[in-house]
């Protein structure tokens, strides 16, 4: 007695319609008329009544189909239990992310990694300091974010991409026709940058940079995340900074220059930062993969 017999006998005792069964189960109606036919055999019973009108079910037929259902919920049971097992097995990474991380390193590292081994990956996207605070509470497994990270001895840093900033203008800025700028040439400029909470190491930066250039830095408007950067910049609220990596992104109304000479003190590495302690497998992995991504 084969599991889709019994399926098959429940599913025709709710439509008593051999067509209209097959349809909804999406078989054939004559392997339902075999698998019914095969499962009488077994039994030694008849099911149902057929004729060439209506199909009833008989008495051993209604006899049977309780116990055919508890057979059947017993199996999901059993589905369930395996299932649940398997998943308390497999480990669990949790990796937080900074948003330029889903243009490099993250999308192929986790691809990559599900193809040699069983993990559940959860994701949580937010700053490089917030990712800190989350791995040091034992929230997190693994970040991925910009130096300078300060997180004490436990926490190891493993710079994956060096990486660095074009400026962002709105079309129709003088410079935005330009083949490359030069910091001088911007530093008296608006900026739409992130909060200075989230990244004060490299706010520094950029208003060291500007007093070199003989102007004090001038933040217009701040936002956390890239996309609102690019419509504040698009709007003429000011002009905005984006990663080197992300040239592919095309925003309708911003143009992206360079920066030459490039000003050393804007490199924007792509770090990864874990417990040394942490032992999983999964993140062993995650790290060996990220690397050569």
């Amino acid at each position: 007695m084969e599991f889709s017999q019994l399926r098959h006998f429940v599913a025709l005792t709710e439509v008593l319609h051999f067509g209209r069964c097959a349809q909804q189960l999406g078989i054939a109606q004559p392997h339902l008329s075999r698998s019914i036919a095969s499962l009488e055999a077994e039994l030694e019973v008849r099911l149902f009544e057929r004729t060439s009108r209506r199909v009833e079910m008989t008495t051993a037929g209604k006899a049977f189909l309780d116990e055919a259902f508890e057979v059947l919920r017993g199996q999901q049971r059993a589905i369930n239990a395996a299932r649940a097992a398997n998943r308390k097995d497999r480990e669990t990474l949790r990796i937080g992310f900074v948003s330029s991380a889903t243009f490099q390193v993250l999308p192929e590292a986790v691809r990559q990694m599900r193809a040699l081994m069983d993990v559940h990956v959860e994701f949580l996207e937010q700053t490089t300091n917030d990712q800190i605070a989350l791995l040091q509470s034992g929230s997190l497994d693994i970040g991925l974010g910009h130096p300078p990270i300060t997180a004490g001895n436990r926490i190891v840093v493993d710079i994956l991409r060096p990486d660095g900033y074009d400026v962002l203008f709105y079309e129709g800025h003088p410079l935005a026709g330009y083949s490359s700028v030069s910091f001088e040439q911007i530093a008296g400029e608006p900026f739409v940058l992130f909060p200075e909470i989230e990244g004060p190491v490299f706010y520094n930066r950029f208003r060291e940079l500007c007093l070199r250039s003989g102007k004090e830095m001038n933040v217009s408007h701040v936002a956390a995340r890239m996309h609102t950067i690019h419509s504040l910049v698009s709007a003429g609220m000011g002009i905005g900074f984006a990663p080197l990596h992300t040239k592919s992104i095309h925003v309708d109304g911003i143009v992206r220059v360079p920066l030459t000479p490039y000003p050393e003190a804007l490199n924007l590495d792509l770090a990864a930062f874990y417990d040394r302690l942490n032992r999983k497998q999964s993140l062993k992995l995650f790290l060996k993969i990220a690397r050569g991504v």
